[in-house]
């Protein structure tokens, strides 16, 4: 085996302890997160007695003292589970999802100071079962607040007694209302800013309490202690992130560098992002205990962090996918065109993107039922908008489906021609003589006449030879002769349609016109060939004794040679031979004669540095 270099261990080690720590961090993030819809579960269980109003403020004033009593001994457990049994007694069903249970936990102690201030009648005239079901009771209001017990009439807390979503909602105000009034003597004074001044589970209450009295001082409602914990957090946060996305960035610019594939440095630097908001915010709620109006600014923005880094997460990663699928590999045959294939998964990405930036928005309590019925509304308007997109989308997906031209072909797109650099979602790019990059609608390119040279088998090469009319026939038909005889030999052009044909007179020539397919494709080997033939054909013409005709107008003096003569005989010596043997080859060439021309010249030529001769 070959030796594994150190940085390249090192790195390994170091992305698979990020990616340990990202795990595990997740884990915590998604137990708290189960714990705090253990309020939720509870209240779907319904372990206390809602059927009355009554019975509804017995159950929360029971529970919620004994959630108290929990927290002053240090007991988190069972402090949770009595604020899970009195948050039965409210009606949550429209916090938004990020409601979490130090939210609840907050207006269930702005209901009790409430309640601690103002006078309860005796239970027995607060309707109870028999009164429900006697008089059909649907409604019961605290006397002397607007807080109100309603009856739940569908969903699944149908049939209980709760305070209802109105004044769970209104409890900030009912408490500023009346947080000047006395206490009850039986009451627990001063708890709401007790709460907001002590620490969550993950700090210890006697290393607050051991603090110098200053930092308990309130600065815009909140202590110095928090203030200067939260600071805290913040940096740490801040230098994390940048050290993940310096790290991230450098791993991908070394893997793009070594061309090692796809590059896991962004995405796991967006992971680690995701976790340290997810951190951050189990601090807010366990370490500072924040509540109130902090905690909400606070935790919109942390979710906010990680609902975008999500959205550019799952961008990046379907992105980085459809390059890798794209790399060519040794022996790979591909079926699907790659760059149809990163189109796809560049729209997966589009689409998840939407999905998740959905279901933020409905976490974040922002509803989107607005948003609807204004596409409704504004329908017309909007389809109007996004025609040209949609046409232009639909056009690309066309190119795919029809494969008039794929990326790397050279074409002719109206009257220019250029090579196809990218088929994208929105338009195609293609790369000019000019060495430019032209920027085409898809809508556009799709409508367009596209001749795509990169699917050519051979290549035309096509010529009229003007010779000059003192050439007589027998010289043209030993030119023809051995003309059919070229093109049979020359082994880079194909047998058929090799055409050589006496065309027409023309006004000062005789045509002769040259018609064959060449085995090649690319524009450099098909000049080469052509080039070569041509030598070929004029050394042919030469040697039949003619020439080419040009129109100029010649005037004779006595010392001009004119046509070669001797030559001329030569050629018409061998045409007669051709008669008198039967061999005259036209309108063809025997099958004889044709199997032994065919592919007898040298290509490249003699001299050429690739001349291989013939045996």
């Amino acid at each position: 085996m070959g030796h594994v270099p150190t940085t390249t261990i090192t790195r390994v080690r170091i992305a698979t302890a990020l990616i340990v720590c990202a795990s595990v961090a997740l884990v915590l993030a998604a137990r708290a997160r189960a714990q705090e819809g253990q309020a939720i579960a509870l209240d779907r269980l319904r372990p206390v007695d809602t059927s009355s109003p009554r019975d509804t403020l017995r159950n929360f004033l029971d529970h919620f003292d004994a959630s108290v009593a929990a927290w002053r001994a240090g007991d988190e457990s069972a402090r949770r589970r009595a604020a899970s049994l009195a948050s039965a007694s409210l009606d949550f069903s429209e916090d938004p999802s990020r409601g979490s249970y130090i939210r609840r936990f907050e207006k269930m102690v702005m209901l009790k100071e409430v309640l601690d201030r103002i006078e309860l009648p005796p239970y027995e005239q607060i309707p109870g079962k028999e009164q429900v079901e006697d008089k059909g009771v649907l409604r019961w209001t605290v006397p002397g607040t607007l807080i109100d017990f309603v009856k739940i009439e569908e969903g699944p807390d149908a049939g209980e007694f709760l305070v209802s979503r109105e004044a769970v909602a209104d409890l900030g105000r009912y408490y500023e209302l009346a947080k000047d009034l006395p206490y009850k003597p039986t009451a627990q004074a001063g708890l709401y800013e007790e709460l907001r001044a002590s620490p969550g589970p993950l700090i210890p209450k006697r290393w607050i309490d051991g603090l110098p009295a200053w930092t308990k001082s309130l600065v815009f409602s909140y202590p110095v202690w928090q203030w200067a914990t939260l600071l805290a957090m913040f940096v740490l946060a801040v230098v994390l992130v940048r050290w993940l996305f310096r790290w991230g960035r450098a791993w991908d610019d070394r893997t793009e560098a070594k061309g090692a594939g796809f590059q896991f440095g962004l995405p796991l630097a967006l992971l680690g992002t995701i976790v340290v908001a997810a951190l951050f915010r189990q601090g807010l709620k366990n370490a500072i205990w924040l509540f109130g109006a902090g905690y909400d600014i606070l935790s919109f923005g942390v979710w906010a962090v990680v609902f975008g880094c999500a959205v550019t997460l799952v961008i990046v990663v379907t992105g980085r996918v459809g390059v890798a699928l794209m790399q060519p590999r040794e022996g790979d045959k591909r079926v699907v065109d790659p760059a149809l294939t990163r189109l796809l998964f560049r729209l997966l990405g589009i689409v998840l993107a939407a999905f998740i930036l959905i279901y933020a928005a409905e976490f974040l309590g922002m509803s989107i039922a607005p948003l609807v019925a204004g596409l409704g509304v504004g329908g017309l308007a909007l389809a109007l908008a996004i025609r040209p997109t949609l046409e232009n989308v639909i056009g690309g997906f066309t190119l795919f489906a029809d494969r008039p031209v794929r990326v790397g072909d050279f074409c002719r797109y109206g009257s220019d021609v250029g090579m196809v650099h990218e088929i994208g979602l929105r338009s195609t790019r293609i790369r000019s003589l000019e060495r430019t990059l032209v920027t085409i609608p898809n809508a556009e390119f799709s409508q367009m006449k596209l001749e795509n040279f990169a699917v050519r088998d051979t290549r035309l090469l096509r010529t009229t030879l003007q010779l000059r009319y003192e050439t007589t026939m027998d010289q043209l038909r030993y030119l023809l002769a051995e003309l059919r005889k070229l093109l049979l030999g020359h082994p880079m052009v194909t047998e058929v349609p090799a055409r050589v044909r006496f065309l027409d007179f023309g006004e000062y020539s005789l045509n002769v016109e040259i018609f064959a397919y060449v085995r090649c494709q690319d524009q450099n080997t098909y000049l080469a060939i052509r080039e070569d033939v041509l030598f070929r054909i004029a050394d042919i013409v030469h040697q039949s004794g003619t020439d080419f005709a040009y129109p100029t107008q010649t005037v004779r003096f006595g010392r001009d040679a004119g046509l070669d003569v001797e030559r001329g005989k030569d050629a018409e010596a061998a045409v007669r031979a051709w008669r008198e043997s039967s061999t005259l080859p036209f309108p063809e060439f025997a099958h004889v004669e044709r199997a032994e021309v065919e592919d007898g010249l040298d290509y490249p030529p003699e001299g050429s540095p690739g001349h291989l001769p013939r045996d």
